[in-house]
C-alpha cells in the first residue's frame, strides 16, 4: 500500500495543481500528502464518520487547516464554483460506482468546475481487457486439481458475478467525443512492483479545456463508442447493478428450491444468470473437453 500511495501521489503532484477538489477523500491518504502544497484544497466523501475526523485532523494540523470537507455524494457538486480547480482526483473509488452512466455524470460535472488548462485524475481503475485474467489468477490459487472446465465454469461465473465498476480504457479514449470540455485522455501504467493493485488496475489523466470544437452537443449520457461496443458484444464497463440483482435472485431461487424439495441435495449456491450468459455457460459446457456432467457443473457453479 507505501509503494501504490507513493506512486499515486507522484502522478498527481506532476499535474502541477494548486488548487485540488478530490472526491471520495476516504480517511485522507492523499489529503496529508498532498493538501500542504496547495493554495485550495477540498475533499467530498460520502461517509459522515469520514467526514467528521478527517475535519477534526484536519484542524489538529496547521498545514491542513485550509482544507475544506464536504459530506456528499460523488455526482453531487453543487455549489462549487465553475473553473475554480486546476485538478480534479478521483483516486481507487470509481469502482464502487454503480454503474458507468454515474461515472460519466461525474465526469461530466467534474469538468465543469476545472479551469482550462486543467486535469481530471481517474486513478486505481479496474481493467476490463484483464478481466478474465484476473479472475482466473483468484480461482487458480482457490481451487486445486480442478479440471479445466471446471475452471472455465468458475472464470466465468465470477466475471458474471463481478460487483465492482470495471471499466475498458476505449471509454476514457473516447470521452472528448460526448463532454464537451474534455479534449484528451491519457491512459497511464499502473507504477511500482507487480501485484494486484498494478497488474490489473491503470491510471487515466484527462485533459479540460474550452469546449472542443469536435464535440457533439446532441450525444445522450454516454459516449457513442460506448454503444457500438456494446452492439458488437464488448462492453466497455461491468453492471454491479445487475449482478447484484441476479445475486439476489439467486438466493431467493435457493429459498424456493429449498421450500419445494425439503430433502434434496442442493448446491450451496445457486447463481442466477441473464439469457446470454446462461447461453455461453451451456455451450461452454457441451463444448469442454474431459466434462464429468452434471455434478461438476453443480459444483463449479458453488
Amino acid at each position: 500500500m507505501v509503494d501504490w500511495l507513493d506512486h499515486t501521489i507522484l502522478q498527481i503532484r506532476a499535474l502541477g495543481a494548486r488548487r485540488l477538489l478530490e472526491i471520495g477523500c476516504g480517511v485522507g491518504l492523499l489529503v496529508e500528502k498532498l493538501a500542504p502544497g496547495c493554495d485550495v484544497y477540498c475533499g467530498t466523501d460520502l461517509s459522515p464518520v469520514a467526514v467528521q475526523r478527517l475535519r477534526a485532523f484536519a484542524q489538529s494540523k496547521p498545514e491542513l487547516r485550509h482544507v475544506e470537507f464536504l459530506e456528499r455524494e460523488a455526482a453531487d457538486l453543487s455549489g462549487l464554483p465553475l473553473n475554480s480547480f486546476d485538478a480534479v482526483v478521483l483516486n481507487s473509488v470509481v469502482q464502487y460506482f454503480p454503474g458507468i452512466e454515474y461515472l460519466h455524470l461525474v465526469l461530466e460535472q467534474a469538468a465543469g468546475l476545472v479551469a482550462p488548462g486543467g486535469h481530471i485524475f481517474v486513478g486505481d481503475v479496474r481493467n476490463l481487457e484483464l478481466l478474465p485474467v484476473f479472475h482466473r489468477e483468484v480461482q487458480s490459487a482457490k481451487v486445486s486439481g480442478a479440471t479445466d472446465a471446471a475452471l472455465a465454469r468458475k472464470i466465468f461465473l465470477s466475471i458474471a458475478q463481478e460487483r465492482e465498476l470495471v471499466i475498458d480504457p476505449r471509454y476514457f479514449q473516447g470521452i472528448f467525443g460526448s463532454i464537451p470540455r474534455i479534449s484528451g485522455a491519457e491512459i497511464l501504467l499502473k507504477r511500482g512492483s507487480s501485484y494486484e493493485l498494478t497488474r490489473y488496475r491503470y491510471d487515466v489523466v484527462l485533459r479540460v479545456d474550452r469546449e472542443a470544437a469536435s464535440a457533439d452537443s446532441g450525444n445522450s449520457s454516454l459516449v457513442p463508442d460506448m454503444k457500438q461496443g456494446e452492439s458488437e458484444g464488448r462492453p466497455l464497463a461491468t453492471d454491479p447493478m445487475a449482478a447484484a440483482f441476479l445475486q439476489h435472485l439467486g438466493m431467493e431461487l435457493g429459498d424456493v428450491l429449498q421450500a419445494q424439495f425439503p430433502e434434496a441435495k442442493l448446491p450451496a449456491a445457486v447463481i442466477a444468470l441473464n439469457q446470454r450468459d446462461f447461453a455461453e455457460i451451456v455451450q461452454a459446457s457441451s463444448n469442454a473437453p474431459g466434462d464429468r456432467g452434471d455434478n461438476e457443473l453443480v459444483e463449479a457453479s458453488v
